[in-house]
């Protein structure tokens, strides 16, 4: 509450402030904000970097959006589109700063800042869409069509995982915008000054042009783009020559008009030099959840670079004049990057055997008994402690990688720390050419300006004169490298990550009159490894004793050990994979009187080649099975009996799964889609926006018919097994989805001058599954080996163990062993969506949205844990999940005006769905298989309350400002910029599980399964603390510690009915712009998140069997400052 105190401190400081502004600004109104990054905590079995999260339209979920995540220091983009819940996943990152693009047809494109690190190895975007309106027409009663700004209907081609050339409607947004030290909202509109131009109030616009910081993204291309474009706005303000021309006009072209600042000359190359430092000395150290103070690392992270661009003129060998554009650029990074893991590992006494001195989580001391005899383990008459001639070999082997503690148990239990540092490095170089056709340079027309193309391909006009040739060529390529160090909580985990990426890009403009057409083709190329440190090296598993694993070099490394009490081993995968895709696209445009048309068509060849090692090495899953006590005839241990470390020094596993064989394989698919869409402008105050788009994304096929599936009888009854060519199904093992058509309806309306209602319906459809089923059908039977093992106590007892020597014994004749299988009739999932939205201008500039967003997902995708007559455990996916979702949101602006701006939102809202998937949190597969609405509950990321505030506000010293200061002290306190984000919200929900349950080991998964709940507890504690997040006792295992109400092996618990910490965070930021001449500028920024150091406690332990159930186990970042400095030419 005291952080919520601070921030209403900081709002009333600056409305007290704001009236010392003599002159006012008038600016667009500050952008809505966005949620502070939600970053999850350091997982302990890798140390690479990902980005997660959601896109709604008012938190209605959207599929099949594009997400392009790219590091501002390397340029290196990241690609990846929304399923059909709305979410989206970007793995295999390297630590740095990143710029977020989320764009989609009839939206506004959404842009945020965020960091990832060793501190914040995940982090969250959740994304709110507003529809977007096309370019506003400079009249009091004009009203923008409801349109899709950007690429509108346009596919998700890898294109745009770089800035390229062509397309008259190009965005050319992708410069940082930052705002409090992170970046929220399109900057493509934004002059560098940060000032910005407000379009006309009357005019219908779904999100509206806000106010916002400046501008400190490294100096791509866009930036350069909106560099030049700042002189060419400057003339029109002084008097310049109006802008004409066809098509694109100003969002896609340079147009400079009029007579040029001192000291700017479009002839000659513009660019920027920039340098981001982000080190330890301003940030604050991690948080403790042990409350005992841990040493601050030393690390570093600098980004630099130099890009430009300009006219391509080479004295005395050529000059292009303005018919040849270029921009090229290199950017780099080197950073040393801190790694601090607490865990949980055997004491020496435990790695004798020694248990007598071991507790569980209740406090009750170990008791560890032959589940074959009944009998309790004794050693020299001591109990509790096995002999020493009875810890197996590969166990005595495999304890070598795991390490002895090195500091006393904590409140936590944990008590190993490990502190280490990963190195990385990255670097990109770029190069765009572009060629006009037609007239170029010179006076024109009584505007007396001058035509340049700008580098996306597109023409705009000079002053008034007559219309120019919008026709052009352009050529693009990028090639980029990137490694980095992985390093997991054991220093025996680490390994290494690389990558290597080119892409290349030809198009072709070509205008007539009021048609353009934009033709584009696009070849992306990308390679990726993966290592560990054993891989060609080391055969740990063959020396372990391991028997019945890959022997092939590649695929050496650990086996996989989980236990319920400590950390166990995973390391690295071997990985090889290469990425190809081709594109050709062609979109025209056709402006035909209150009409905007515009028809396109997309083809895309998808080639995917890799080589992996899979689960290789096995995996061994310990549960304290063997070694606990049960009662005559029963298969239900006794409580507080058996320990897992236990089982693994006798080698007793309880689940063994492996997969390896064919390890190549060749992958490709074809994707294609047609759209048109119609921008009507019914009247002065009602447009529609219309449009129907088919999308068809073919199943993939392997380039050797080297993929299985299983044809799952109704009623799970029997799996077959089905290969490509059998005659019954294609090749590529499910049928085609061929009827995916998404309409979308937009409707703008404005009943009076001060009032704007906006609605929308749309339909679309999750097209990046198939990415996800092909990984699963390669590595089966029987093009490789793969196996489930499951033993219980009477197997065990019946003396037909699963050991660490022999886990993998062969299957009895006829039994399939795949383990997994998609329905050959999928179908893709689809999300309605729909939304309403009412503005209100209030007095004193404040402008009021009220809205309500509705979605419903149908087919969306489930997941089942299956155990079939004939065959061993496998996952069978299907589509039949569904979801709902309801948001109610309230918005108010305070447009920027006399140096300060201010903005504020409030969304209340609620999902529920049955699709275990759905949010990415907690378990993935369904509890029961036969019983799909047993999982409806409310979504994982389902966030009750959400309160966030900005504001902008300009430091009153300086030229134009209240108080003028002039010379030094002008320079050193003058122009200054401050600005902020405000959140607060409820905490998300969280699942209570059990991890090893008997059900779940015999259908070859492990924490599917729910806890059961204990009648008169409540969940929520008055007092919370990072011991005790929730009560821990009104929960316990299923059939273990306490008596099933339902009679049954499932649990009673619902989903996500645990409510988790909530969130308040404030971010700051300092921006100066030095101008040294008219054409140069220096740009200084002091950004910092959680300013005031508040600790965000991001995820909980909710495993019954744990011995952290119930407490707090990770926390969001702290106090972190970075500084940039940009020279711009």
């Amino acid at each position: 509450m005291k952080f919520i105190t601070r921030g209403i401190f900081v709002f009333i400081l600056t409305a007290i402030l704001s009236p010392l502004h003599s002159r006012a600004q008038e600016t667009p109104p500050p952008s809505s904000p966005q949620a502070a990054p939600q970053v999850a905590p350091a997982p302990a079995s890798t140390a690479t970097f990902e980005i997660t999260g959601s896109v709604h339209s008012g938190k209605t979920a959207l599929p099949g959006v594009t997400v392009t995540a790219a590091n501002t220091l390397t340029g290196k983009k990241h690609v990846a589109a929304t399923n059909s819940e709305g979410k989206f996943g970007l793995s295999g990152m390297t630590r740095g700063r990143y710029v977020v693009r989320i764009e989609f047809m009839g939206f506004a494109a959404f842009t945020q800042e965020l960091v990832l690190n060793p501190d914040n190895p995940i982090a969250k975007v959740d994304a709110e869409l507003l529809l977007a309106s096309r370019q506003q027409e400079q009249s009091n009663n004009a009203i923008a069509a409801m349109a899709a700004a950007g690429r509108g209907f346009q596919s998700l081609t890898l294109e745009n995982t770089l800035s390229s050339f062509g397309g008259a409607n190009n965005d050319f947004g992708g410069a940082s915008s930052l705002s409090g030290g992170q970046n929220n909202g399109d900057a493509s509109s934004l002059p560098l000054n940060g000032a910005g131009a407000e379009g006309p109030t009357e005019s219908v616009s779904v999100s509206g042009t806000q106010g916002r910081t400046q501008d400190f993204g490294v100096g791509n291309e866009e930036e350069l783009q909106q560099r030049i474009q700042e002189f060419r706005d400057r003339m029109q303000r002084e008097g310049g020559g109006a802008f004409g021309g066809m098509g694109g006009g100003p969002p896609g072209g340079i147009i400079m008009m009029g007579r040029m600042p001192r000291g700017f000359n479009i002839n000659q190359p513009h660019g920027v030099f920039y340098y981001t430092d982000d080190n330890a000395a301003l940030d604050a150290r991690s948080y403790s959840l042990t409350g005992i103070p841990t040493a601050k690392a030393d690390y570093n992270q600098a980004r630099f670079g130099v890009n430009m661009g300009g006219p391509l003129n080479i004295p005395k060998i050529f000059r292009g004049g303005n018919n040849w554009f270029f921009f090229g650029g290199w950017n780099g990074s080197r950073g040393r990057n801190p790694y601090d893991a607490f865990s949980t590992v055997p004491t020496l006494s435990e790695r004798n055997g020694d248990f007598s001195q071991a507790t569980y989580h209740d406090g009750s001391g170990v008791q560890v008994f032959n589940a074959q005899t009944g009998q309790q383990y004794q050693f020299n008459g001591a109990s509790n402690v096995l002999d020493p001639a009875l810890i197996t070999t590969s166990a005595k082997a495999l304890l070598n990688y795991i390490p002895l503690p090195n500091i006393a148990t904590n409140v936590f239990g944990q008590n190993f720390h490990y502190v280490t540092a990963a190195n990385n490095s990255s670097d990109s170089v770029m190069f765009r050419l572009v060629h006009n056709f037609g007239a170029s340079g010179g006076p024109s027309g009584p505007g007396g300006g001058t035509f340049l193309v700008g580098p996306d391909g597109a023409a705009g006009g000079g002053g008034r004169g007559r219309r120019r040739s919008q026709n052009n060529i352009n050529f693009g390529v990028n090639w980029s490298r990137s490694s980095s160090s992985i390093v997991n909580p054991f220093p025996s985990l680490a390994g290494g990550n690389g990558t290597q990426g080119l892409n290349a890009s030809v198009g072709w403009v070509y205008g007539k009159g009021r048609v353009t057409n934009n033709l584009r083709v696009n070849y992306n190329h990308n390679h990726v490894a993966t290592t560990n440190l054993y891989s060609i090296v080391t055969d740990a598993a063959g020396l372990a004793g391991i028997t019945g694993v890959s022997t092939d070099p590649f695929d050496w490394g650990l086996p996989g050990i989980s236990f319920t009490s400590f950390g166990g081993l995973s390391d690295p995968t071997p990985h090889r994979e290469l990425d190809q895709t081709y594109t050709i696209s062609d979109t025209i445009s056709w402006n035909h009187k209150k009409h905007n048309w515009r028809f396109g068509v997309d083809y895309r060849r998808i080639l995917q080649s890799f080589h992996s090692a899979r689960n290789a090495e096995g995996s061994f899953v310990f549960t304290g099975f063997a070694t606990s006590q049960y009662a005559s005839g029963s298969a239900v241990p006794v409580v507080d009996t058996g320990y897992d470390f236990a089982d693994f020094l006798l080698g007793y596993a309880q689940q063994t799964s492996l997969q390896f064989g064919t390890s190549s394989y060749n992958f490709r698919a074809n994707s294609y889609d047609f759209f048109v869409q119609d921008d009507w402008r019914f009247r002065s105050n009602l447009s529609f926006n219309l449009g129907l788009r088919y999308e068809y994304n073919g199943p993939y096929t392997e380039a050797n018919n080297r993929m299985a599936n299983l044809d799952v009888a109704p009623g799970f009854t029997t799996a077959s097994l089905i290969l490509p060519g059998n005659g019954i199904f294609p090749n590529s093992l499910i049928q085609p989805d061929r009827n995916n058509f998404a309409p979308r309806v937009g409707i703008a309306w404005k009943p009076e001058k001060k009032m704007i209602v906006r609605a929308g319906y749309g339909i679309n459809y999750n097209l990046a599954q198939y990415g996800t089923m092909i990984q699963n059908f390669a590595f089966q039977p029987p093009f490789a080996n793969a196996a489930t093992n499951a033993t219980d106590v009477t197997e065990f007892a019946a003396g037909s163990p699963l050991t660490l020597a022999n886990g993998f014994p062969g299957a009895s004749s006829g039994t399939v062993t795949n383990n997994f299988a998609v329905n050959p009739n999928y179908r893709l999932g689809y999300v309605q969506i729909w939304n309403l939205d009412i503005q209100r201008e209030l007095p004193g500039s404040i402008v009021l949205n009220t809205g309500y967003n509705g979605a419903k997902g149908t087919r969306l995708d489930s997941e089942r844990a299956l155990l079939v007559t004939g065959n061993q455990p496998f996952i069978y996916e299907s589509s039949e999940g569904n979801s709902i979702l309801h948001a109610a949101s309230a918005r108010i602006r305070k447009r920027m005006a006399k140096g300060i701006g201010l903005g504020a939102q409030y969304v209340y809202s609620k999902s529920i769905d049955d699709a275990s998937s759905i949010g990415g949190g907690g378990s993935v597969v369904a509890q029961n298989p036969f019983d799909l609405s047993d999982d409806r509950g409310l979504s994982s990321f389902d966030q009750r309350h959400k309160f966030t505030w900005n504001w902008i506000y300009d430091v009153p010293i300086g030229e134009n400002r209240h108080f003028v200061a002039k010379g030094a002290w002008g320079h050193l306190f003058g122009a200054w910029q401050w600005s902020g984000n405000f959140t607060a919200g409820s905490g998300l929900y969280f699942t209570p599980r059990v991890l090893g349950g008997a059900l779940d080991i015999g259908r070859g998964v492990s924490g599917s399964l729910r806890a059961n709940t204990v009648a008169g507890q409540t969940i929520a504690l008055g007092n919370p603390t990072t011991l005790e997040w929730f009560n821990t006792a009104a929960f316990c295992a299923p059939g273990a510690t306490c008596v099933n109400p339902n009679g049954t092996a499932f649990g009673d618990a619902g989903r996500n009915i645990i409510e988790g910490p909530g969130q308040v965070t404030l971010d700051m930021a300092l921006n100066k712009t030095i101008t040294i001449k008219e054409s140069r500028a220096l740009d200084l920024r002091l950004s910092a998140n959680n300013v005031f150091n508040n600790v965000h406690f991001t995820s909980i332990n909710t495993v019954v069997n744990s011995l952290a159930f119930g407490e707090v186990t990770g926390t969001g970042s702290m106090r972190r400052v970075t500084m940039t400095a940009r020279f711009r030419f």
